[in-house]
């Protein structure tokens, strides 16, 4: 009996209850024969929608060809793993967004050292030690990363990407020269950055929209606690063994989990895995015709669809003014985060006359407010959105994530005036840590949002990646340059001036782009859709 018959005869005994039993067992016994005639039997409804809500399911239509899951409920699909499974994946995603966010910082402490050693006089050159692997890590996500693995997968772009900031780590630690340590700086932060938005990716491949929120406060326990840790590892690695040994602790580390990635991991994205479960049955079933579901409409070469991933990012922020706008206030809270990051060691090193390895402890303030935000606005925003979404009828909208965003535009300018003012007077060095816990819980209250309602918006047009990547784009290279500008304004204004000119920049820009995107932004994403 060939397939076609099959498929016919399980659809006349579904036609015919009346048909005796036992020939309907006779024709099973006969059906279940091949891998096709195995598939077609585990064919489901196709009109049924998830539970979670979202996009039509992707099942399988073996009579047109078309790959897909099995079922609603199929076990292979990342939205129907276990909690375990999932939680495997998420959790190695999370040990590399602390590696790589302290990578940043680690080297703040003993840049006095790295400096002298290098005969270094020029202040831009010395802010750049830290802020020039910012740069790279930001613009490395949108260029290579997000776009690859929404084409390629998670799993083997986070791979090649810890593997490739193992080797510029290990550069780092034989740098001879300033050129040589900022290029490898650089190289590092862009190659190596993968994690940062691959999480994002990942989140939307397997959670539902209603727990992205919770989820997105751990994983962003990362990119916020790494920048505190750094300071505090290097701090003491400097004084004690060295600057060289902080980026040969780094390159361990990398080493490490490039190889719980390749071992432990698994690949998440549903159109790499239904592609690759296509090219499967072809060989199994013999029917050179099968071709995933999400690939029916794909008329493109390999070559076009490449250089189309790679543009998607740009696109995003070129179309999309959620995106383009949402980016620029978090690079806002992002470039006053590496003013306290850069100036700090300064700060306590020449007012305060504090050790490297003690300067790495003063950070912990920030790590303090960043932990409170967690507890506090990580463990709310579903919840929040869920009340939201009572309110409005039922209907949910993306916006609902951003209220925290009110709390970030208050929190972070004060947080301005308290360390520049604390800093200009000389007041007690306690008052300086504290003045960086309302900083940490603002960073907290506008990244999560802002993560949140990127892969609730754009993660069911399997972007949520690359438009995590684009938002990162902005925040990164404002972290990168901005504190370029800060010692010059400290020169001429003061620690406390300087810091309140800042304060009333970020208090009126994130104010507007906070209320405006609260009260408005349901309509420029409705009228600006992504084209890409």
């Amino acid at each position: 009996m060939t397939s076609s018959q099959t498929y016919h005869v399980d659809r006349d005994l579904e036609a015919n209850p009346g048909s005796s039993h036992e020939q309907a067992e006779d024709d099973k016994s006969t059906e279940i024969t091949s891998p096709t005639q195995e598939y077609e039997g585990k064919q489901e409804k196709h009109n049924e929608q998830p539970k979670g809500g979202g996009p039509p399911p992707v099942l399988m239509d073996l009579e047109k060809g078309h790959v897909g899951w099995e079922s609603l409920d199929d076990p292979q699909n990342p939205k129907n793993w276990t909690t375990r499974r999932k939680w495997n994946v998420m959790t190695l995603i999370i040990i590399s967004c602390f590696m790589l966010p302290m990578t940043s910082t680690i080297l703040a402490p003993g840049i006095a050292d790295v400096i002298q050693q290098f005969h270094e006089t020029d202040s831009v050159r010395q802010t750049l030690f830290i802020s020039i692997y910012i740069f790279g890590f930001g613009w490395g996500p949108m260029m290579l990363h997000a776009p690859l693995s929404e084409l390629y997968g998670r799993k083997v772009v986070l791979v090649g990407s810890n593997f490739l900031f193992s080797l510029f780590n290990l550069g780092c630690s034989l740098s001879q020269n300033s050129n040589a340590l900022l290029a490898c700086r650089f190289l590092g932060g862009f190659f190596g950055s993968a994690g940062m938005v691959v999480g994002g990716g990942s989140i939307s491949d397997m959670f539902q929209k209603e727990k992205i929120g919770r989820v997105s406060s751990l994983f962003a326990l990362g990119p916020l606690m790494g920048p505190n840790l750094g300071p505090i590892i290097g701090g003491f690695m400097s004084e004690k063994v060295g600057w060289r040994w902080s980026f040969r602790l780094l390159l361990i580390l990398g080493i490490v989990v490039t190889v719980l990635f390749v071992l432990f991991a698994e690949e998440t994205n549903a159109a790499v895995l239904l592609h690759k479960k296509a090219k499967r049955l072809r060989k199994e079933m013999d029917r050179p015709d099968l071709i995933s579901k999400l690939d029916v409409d794909n008329k493109r070469t390999p070559r076009q669809v490449f250089w189309i991933g790679i543009s998607r990012p740009l696109l995003l922020l070129a179309t999309c003014p959620s995106v383009t706008f949402l980016g620029l206030y978090t690079a806002i809270a992002f470039s006053f985060l590496y003013i306290f990051l850069t100036s700090i060691p300064t700060v306590y090193s020449e007012i305060y006359g504090f050790s490297p390895g003690i300067t790495g402890l003063c950070y912990l303030g920030m790590g303090v407010g960043q932990l409170l935000g967690i507890l506090t606005v990580g463990n709310t925003n579903d919840r929040l959105a869920d009340y939201l979404t009572k309110k409005n009828n039922g209907k949910r909208e993306p916006e609902f994530r951003l209220r925290p965003l009110l709390l970030s535009c208050i929190l972070i300018p004060a947080s301005m005036f308290w360390y520049g003012w604390a800093v200009e007077y000389h007041i007690f060095w306690f008052a300086v840590v504290a003045s960086m816990i309302p900083l940490g819980f603002g960073m907290v209250a506008s990244m999560i949002p802002v993560q949140t309602y990127f892969i609730e918006s754009y993660g069911p047009f399997g972007l949520a990646a690359s438009a995590t990547a684009a938002g990162n784009c902005f925040r990164m290279t404002a972290g990168a340059f901005f504190p370029l500008v800060a010692p010059v304004l400290f020169d001429n204004l003061g620690h406390g001036w300087g810091c309140s000119l800042l304060g009333f920049l970020a208090l009126f820009l994130c104010t507007v782009m906070a209320i405006g995107f609260i009260y408005c932004g349901k309509t420029l994403r409705e009228r600006f859709p992504p084209r890409v």
